[in-house]
């Protein structure tokens, strides 16, 4: 299936351009293994000016670093799915659409197989709103099914990396970049404001690096939807300029850059390296957590 403008890249544990890796065409990571994370990427722009490869991240991508963590789960942290009938408009559908699924990211990641179903039929039930039911179809429910019984967290990670990636794929297809912006964008405000709530500030810690990566996702998320013409998505982007202005601050500290270098393994997969890595302060921390907290609960009480 061709996707127009948008190449799919598997992530080898990592965040950002300075260390990524993406599969070769149809690959499928088997039942019952640990999957590797997708990303969901737009071309390189061919501007000559502008040389960024522009990531959009799944929601998974940002959770992987917890598989193998001590992070406590903690529910009180996602949007109850409760709240999923009250939202009536397709701004908010979408929006929460892309906050659940980063919600069923974490549940999975953490293998809390209680709540993986119930947020499985919430994302069901938005997708069906939002007429994009295909991209949580029968077989991945039936999958689902399957791996809850038997109790098999990894593959429920995937499964729920591959919803996200489907709803990802038929939108652009079907020329719905309103609904995709929506939808990338509460998936990324809900996936920072867990993992600004998992633990409390540690420089050195691979959470707070993953906090700090986002520096560069949010400048990757601010040109991808500035492509998409619409009044209530811009509305929502113009928010995130609290965000960016914490990360641009003068108390952002970084790594001298390495020249950026790319090359392609004997498997076909291409592997990006070089780039700059960048650290937070902790009042950068606090900031972030009270700015990041007040986005998340206007999308979740319902734009």
């Amino acid at each position: 299936m061709k996707i127009s403008n948008i190449h799919f890249f598997i992530i080898a544990f990592a965040f950002s351009l300075y260390s990524c890796s993406g599969p070769s065409e149809g690959a499928t990571p088997s039942e019952g293994t640990i999957p590797s994370e997708e990303t969901v990427s737009p071309e390189v722009s061919s501007t000559p000016d502008d040389n960024m490869f522009y990531q959009v991240p799944t929601p998974n991508e940002l959770f992987a670093v917890l598989k193998n963590s001590k992070v406590s789960y903690n529910r009180e942290n996602l949007n109850d799915v409760s709240n999923a009938s009250k939202y009536q408009t397709k701004a908010s559908k979408a929006l929460n659409f892309g906050v659940y699924t980063a919600d069923l990211a974490y549940v999975t990641s953490l293998g809390q197989m209680d709540d993986a179903a119930s947020f499985f039929e919430t994302v069901r039930g938005l997708s069906k709103d939002l007429e994009i039911e295909n991209a949580v179809d029968e077989v991945i429910l039936k999958r689902l099914q399957t791996n809850l019984e038997n109790s098999n967290p990894d593959s429920l990670f995937y499964l729920s990396n591959e919803t996200y990636y489907n709803a990802y794929s038929y939108l652009e297809e079907n020329d719905r970049r309103d609904v995709l912006g929506m939808i990338v964008v509460g998936g990324w405000i809900e996936g920072l404001n867990i993992i600004l709530n998992l633990e409390p500030y540690n420089e050195s810690s691979e959470v707070c690096q993953r906090i700090a990566d986002q520096k560069l996702t949010l400048d990757n998320l601010l040109v991808f939807t500035s492509s998409i013409q619409n009044d209530q998505l811009s509305e929502i982007v113009g928010e995130l300029a609290a965000i960016e202005e914490v990360f641009n601050s003068n108390s952002t500290e970084e790594t001298e850059a390495a020249d950026f270098t790319s090359s392609e393994s004997e498997d076909g997969v291409m592997i990006f390296g070089g780039g700059s890595s960048s650290s937070i302060t902790e009042q950068q921390f606090n900031e972030l957590k009270s700015i990041v907290l007040d986005l998340r609960t206007s999308i979740t009480e319902g734009i």
